[in-house]
Order: structure tokens, then C-alpha cells, then sequence
């Protein structure tokens, strides 16, 4: 019977989710066709009647890699974002059977699918992916080139390990999950096989479904060096009124960031990874380019030489923060900045001073504070397959640099992590807003104390992660997916474990999309600090005997670069609270509540689910057999039962929730007597944990189902 009821419940949700995504798609088409018309107007403006042989190669190019308009009507565009990662990660120690403690197998992505978005075909007739049948599979079209970024975003994620040396090259190509597959899309607006029509990166997403998906592309909307009559110039991306007004969309949450939150919300299984960009310190101020000539463009796209006397603007990250893009922006992705190759201790992380920001990785944070980029891994001078750019392909291999080569490394990583997940919890998969929660709970500290807008979050460890999987499984760490009623919090109490080890929580939720309003201007894009959430989640820790209350990391969007401080975060979609000294066996209780009233994407009341985890407690605490509420004399009986348990003497309008050992909710409902009867007939054998709220407390308690 509960197979059958867990088939409708997935069958409903399913069928809500395949709903929401018509809609997408619809809107997504209507998106494309009228990106399509003011393109092709801009093309009039631009170049005229009559076009070149070359003019019309570069339209063409700028038709398929367009990302969307600027306030003033101008366009931007994408561009690609260029086995030592492999141990800096610590992802070695999953590849190798015995490398954590509690797992005995190696884990090197079997049975895992990514899904890799990138400037062109993977060449999947590279040695680096030959140690299994169909590793990659091309989804376009065969007219599309071969891509050398491509074939190394697929090999930083599973290519096979190939020694190479000779001809200048020495390096080794082992990904993080070399028995794993892999599907291949362009990012440009293409005609995919079998359709009639084009396709963006967001029609693609929803047609793929990918359960993790790898985007190494961004837009440079600061300062980026361009080809301008026939020699390289400095060429300012946003706009620009003599002699001095310069604004711009670096660190603005703009359309495409609403696209990617719109999608992963209504799919909330599709893990999408995403590199932070490489324009850090790019502008006139960079090294050997002081001939350069500086431009900027009119409302047609034509280049207009900056005057002696126009005060230029500043240079990407001049002040170290806020030079990201839009399109890495977005709350429910995963945003990965790059670091330089860490080389002692056998290429393990010892301490924050391991991790150096490579000098050209984009820094946030969003313009409203929220922090961006999420995390951050190893990018530079890093060794990969390679091929030749065209419809043949070749074996090559090469060196590369760039936030498009760190996150790879995160998403073989986040496969990996799910693996372990699908294998210890009965073929259960990580979800957008776990794998975050996991990511973010585990990484190892890197810059500022806390997060930072180099680092975001910190540097990934793999062997962390899998380690609070393990602690999971063994019930040492809390990490659940729960539900949050508006209004009314969600309370956890707990023992402290030592005053050597902190306690940390740390909660990340999948917000609805931030409406952008129509047509907007350059003055309400630029730098506007308004908040992008939607749904403000509240996590705190209190000391039940001092009453302290512990609060959460935040930036500050006005002072990016100072260390991170512990406030009411209003900005982020991640909430972490650490209490470094708690005091050994003490009660602490966790409380998630939230402000306003939680809405979903269409702007109706709903629950918010969230994924938490917990470390650094002895023991939750839950009323044992027998034992009733102390405040109220609430119990719940028997403990051991086949069909009913009773709540007894709970207030009338209490709510019950029923978890699994998972964490997964499987009954809830309103307690509408003194003695509230809930049947469990229906329920597999095994340990439930039902959840009671009243108005002053939250009282837990496992029982057995016969």
C-alpha cells in the first residue's frame, strides 16, 4: 500500500513540475523570439545594408552566443571561462576503497550522468574518456565543432588518468570521476537534432533534465579587451556619458539569473554548478596594456574613444570585490571561484593560508550582499585532454587557467557525493538545496574567517562531505530535508559534545526567482542594494541557560572586502550559525523560523522545504518511553506499534509531523482531540520520528513500526 501511495505522491509532484516546466518552456520560446527581433534591429543599426563576408561570420557568432540586452537595448554575450585539483579537493580519498573511514568502496562516478554545457562538442573519441563504452554522448548536431574547453571541463570531471610528457607538456588527466558519463550541449542558441527551431541554454536545460550539470561560460559586463580596428583595445562594457557618469551590471541580479532560478525552483532535483569568471583586475590598470586604446560603445554598439578628459571607469574589482556577472548571480546555483594550484604537503590543504585567490577569478558579492561565489577550487595551470576546433577533432592535451576549470572540479566532486548518498540511503539522490547545504557545511576555511567574496564559502573538501554522509548513516550528524510553515518555527534541542569542537548548523533553501520589473533601467540596475530574496528564512541557536542568541555570517555590501560579521542575514538563501566554545553537555536549541509570510513562485502562500545539517552534538534530545512534556504533559504512545499511535493531551490545533530515519517527511496533519489517533498501518516496518508543535515547544519521539 505505500508503495502505491509514494507512486502518487511522485506522480503528483511530477506531474506539478512537468506543469511548471510548459510554462517555462512557453516562456523561454517567447524570450527567444523576441531576443531574436531586437537582435536582428540591432544588427540594422549596427552594420548597416551592406555586410561583409566577415561581418556576416561574426553576426552569425553573436547570434548564437547571445546572452541578452543590456538596460539601454545593447547586447552581451557569452564566452567560455578557461591530478592536482583532484587531491586538492581531497576527491582522492573517494577514489581510493578505504579513504573514508565507514566506506569500504571506491567511488569514481559509476552510475552517475552530468550534463555539460559548454562552448562546443566533447571529443569523445579522446583516449581520456575510452575506459568504458558511451562515456560521452553529443547532443548536437555533428555540423558543430569539436571544442577544446569542452574536452577539458569533461576531462576535469571523469577523464581516465593518461601520463603524459613531451613537447613541452607534463601533466596527468584524471578527473574526479573517470567511470561516469556524460552528456554534451552547446551554451549558444543552436538547432538541436530533430527540431525545427533554436534552442538557448535555458530551452536546453529543461529539455535535458540534468540531475548536475557543469556551465563553464559567463558575461564580461566591466571591462574585457576586444578587437577594435584590427588591434586589441580596452573596450567598457556598460555605459558611459562624458566625462565621467559610468555605470554597470557587474554584481546585478539581471534575467538571466531569474532564468536560473525559475528552473532549478521548479526542478529542485537539477544540481547546476556555474563558474564565477575571469575579469578580476581586467581594464586599463592591467599590466602591459597601457597602449591600448579604451573605448565604449553607443546605444548601436559602434566603439567611441574614450576623450583625454573622460575620467575612465574604474577597473574590474578595483576595490577586490564586485566584478561578477550576471547569469552567476543566481541564489539556487552553485557559483565556484579559482584558486592557484596548492603544492605543499602533497597537494593536501592544511591551513587557509593553503588557498591563494588566483588573480584573475571574479569576486563577488551580489550587489545586495548575498554571497557569490558559493565556493571555490583549485583552476590555474592545470593540465587537461584537449582537441583540435573542428568537426574531426584530434588527441591533444594543454594547460589551461580559469574559474571554467574550478568548477568542473565541483560538480565531479557533488556527483561523487551523491554516489555515496544513492548507496547509504537506499538510491536516494542530492538534491539542489542538500548539496549545497553539504557543500557549504563541509568546506575548509579559506581568506576571512567565514565567507568572503574571493572564496565565497570556502574550498570544497570531498573527504568532509562524505564524512558528514557517513555521520548521517551512523545518526553522529543531523542532515535533513524538513518543511518550514510560515510562522510557525521549526525547533531542534540538542546537547553540546565538547567545548573543543563547535556546534554548527547550516540551512540552504531553493528561493522562488526575484521578479525583475519590465523594462529596466539602467539606474534602478546598477548597484541596487534591495534584497533578492523572496523567502527569508531565520536560523539561530540559543543558549537555553544564558539565553544568548547566536546569529548568522553575513557581508556587507557596502564594505565587501571587511571580514564577514553575524547578524540578521536578510540577502542570502544560506544561513550558517557557529557557536566555537559551546559549553560541553549543555542544551542548545536550534530554531528556523522566518519574516513575512513564505510564498512559492507564483506568489501564493506555501511552505518552504530547506535542507539543514547539524554537527558538534552528543545527543538530541527526545522524549523517551514514558516520558511526557513537563510544560504540558504531552505524550505519545505506545512507542512499539503495528497500526495507531495516539498524542495524548496535546493542545487542540498542535500539528504532527511523521520523518523517516532519512529525514524524509511521510504523514503530517492537526491534532483535533485529547487523544489524536494517527494511523500507520500503511507505513514499512522501521524507526519514525514523530514531531509535535505546539505554540510554546516542539517535543520529538522515535517509535517502531511492527
Amino acid at each position: 500500500m505505500k508503495k502505491h501511495l509514494l507512486l502518487v505522491g511522485t506522480l503528483a509532484i511530477t506531474l506539478l513540475s512537468a506543469q511548471n516546466n510548459e510554462g517555462l518552456k512557453r516562456e523561454f520560446e517567447k524570450q527567444n523570439r523576441e531576443n531574436t527581433a531586437k537582435f536582428d534591429s540591432y544588427v540594422s543599426k549596427h552594420y548597416g545594408a551592406s555586410k561583409s563576408p566577415e561581418a556576416l561570420k561574426e553576426i552569425e557568432e553573436q547570434r548564437s552566443n547571445l546572452a541578452g540586452f543590456l538596460p539601454n537595448g545593447k547586447p552581451y554575450f557569452y564566452q567560455k571561462e578557461d591530478s592536482r585539483q583532484v587531491s586538492n579537493a581531497n576527491a582522492d580519498n573517494l577514489n581510493t576503497a578505504g579513504g573514508i573511514v565507514g566506506l569500504s568502496n571506491a567511488y569514481n562516478g559509476e552510475g552517475i550522468k552530468y550534463t555539460i554545457f559548454d562552448g562546443g562538442r566533447i571529443y569523445a573519441a579522446h583516449p581520456a574518456f575510452d575506459n568504458g563504452t558511451g562515456r560521452i554522448t553529443n547532443k548536437e548536431a555533428a555540423s558543430n565543432i569539436y571544442s577544446a574547453h569542452s574536452t577539458g571541463v569533461a576531462s576535469f570531471i571523469g577523464g581516465k588518468s593518461i601520463n603524459v610528457s613531451g613537447g613541452g607538456l607534463s601533466g596527468n588527466t584524471k578527473g574526479v570521476a573517470i567511470n561516469s558519463i556524460m552528456d554534451s550541449y552547446r551554451f549558444a542558441t543552436t538547432t538541436l537534432p530533430g527540431n525545427t527551431t533554436t534552442s538557448t541554454v535555458f530551452q536546453k536545460i529543461l529539455a535535458a533534465q540534468p540531475a548536475i550539470s557543469n556551465h563553464s561560460y559567463g558575461s564580461n559586463v566591466g571591462w574585457d579587451i576586444k578587437t577594435v580596428n584590427g588591434a586589441n583595445a580596452w573596450v567598457w562594457n556598460g555605459v558611459f556619458d562624458s566625462p565621467s557618469e559610468a555605470l554597470d551590471l557587474q554584481g546585478t541580479y539581471f534575467t538571466n539569473d531569474q532564468s536560473y532560478d525559475q528552473i532549478v525552483y521548479n526542478n529542485p532535483s537539477y544540481i547546476i554548478v556555474k563558474s564565477a569568471g575571469n575579469y578580476f583586475g581586467y581594464g586599463p590598470d592591467y599590466p602591459g596594456t597601457s597602449a591600448f586604446l579604451k573605448y565604449y560603445t553607443d546605444d548601436n554598439g559602434t566603439p567611441v574613444q574614450f576623450a583625454a578628459t573622460d575620467t575612465l571607469p574604474t577597473t574590474n574589482c578595483s576595490n577586490g570585490a564586485d566584478c561578477i556577472g550576471p547569469g552567476s548571480l543566481a541564489k539556487n546555483i552553485i557559483v565556484v571561484g579559482a584558486t592557484d594550484v596548492i603544492s605543499t604537503n602533497n597537494f593536501k590543504y592544511t591551513t587557509a593560508a593553503d588557498v591563494v585567490h588566483s588573480d584573475y577569478s571574479s569576486a563577488g558579492p551580489r550587489d545586495d550582499g548575498g554571497i557569490k561565489p558559493d565556493i571555490s577550487t583549485t583552476g590555474t595551470n592545470v593540465f587537461s585532454a584537449a582537441t583540435a576546433e573542428d568537426t574531426v577533432g584530434s588527441i591533444s592535451y594543454s594547460y589551461g587557467s580559469g574559474t571554467s576549470y574550478s568548477a568542473p572540479v565541483v560538480t565531479g566532486v557533488i556527483g561523487l557525493w551523491t554516489q555515496i548518498n544513492k548507496e547509504l540511503f537506499t538510491n536516494q539522490v542530492l538534491n539542489a538545496a542538500s548539496a549545497k547545504t553539504l557543500m557549504i557545511h563541509s568546506a575548509s576555511e579559506a581568506g576571512n574567517i567565514g565567507p568572503d567574496a574571493w572564496f565565497g564559502w570556502g574550498y570544497i573538501n570531498a573527504k568532509k562531505g562524505a564524512e558528514l554522509l557517513v555521520g548521517k548513516a551512523n545518526n553522529t550528524v543531523i542532515f535533513n530535508n524538513e518543511t518550514l510553515t510560515s510562522g510557525t518555527p521549526n525547533i531542534k534541542r540538542l546537547k553540546a559534545a565538547s567545548a573543543s569542537e563547535p556546534l554548527k548548523v547550516t540551512i540552504s533553501w531553493i528561493d522562488p526567482e526575484y521578479a525583475l520589473p519590465a523594462n529596466l533601467s539602467w539606474d534602478d540596475a546598477y548597484n541596487n542594494r534591495a534584497s533578492r530574496l523572496v523567502n527569508d528564512l531565520d536560523l539561530r541557536i540559543i543558549d537555553t541557560v544564558t539565553g544568548t542568541i547566536y546569529q548568522p555570517w553575513k557581508l556587507n555590501a557596502l564594505s565587501p572586502m571587511s571580514p564577514a560579521t553575524k547578524g540578521d542575514n536578510t540577502v542570502d538563501n544560506v544561513e550558517q550559525v557557529i557557536v566555537d566554545a559551546p559549553v560541553t553537555g549543555r542544551e542548545y536549541r536550534i530554531e528556523i523560523g522566518n519574516k513575512g509570510t513564505l510564498k512559492n513562485n507564483a506568489g501564493a502562500n506555501a511552505p518552504q522545504n530547506y535542507s539543514i545539517i547539524v554537527t558538534g552534538y552528543s545527543e538530541q534530545l527526545v522524549l523517551g518511553t514514558g516520558e511526557v512534556s513537563k510544560a504540558n504533559g504531552i505524550a505519545i504512545a505506545p512507542t512499539i506499534t503495528k497500526d495507531i499511535v495516539n498524542v495524548l493531551k496535546a493542545p487542540v490545533k498542535s500539528t504532527f509531523t511523521i520523518y523517516d530515519l532519512s529525514g524524509k517527511r511521510v504523514k503530517n496533519g492537526v491534532i483535533n482531540s485529547d487523544k489524536e489517533a494517527i494511523d500507520i498501518s500503511s507505513f514499512t516496518k522501521g524507526i519514525y520520528i514523530i514531531e509535535v508543535k505546539t505554540d510554546k515547544e516542539v517535543i520529538s519521539k522515535k517509535v517502531i513500526k511492527e
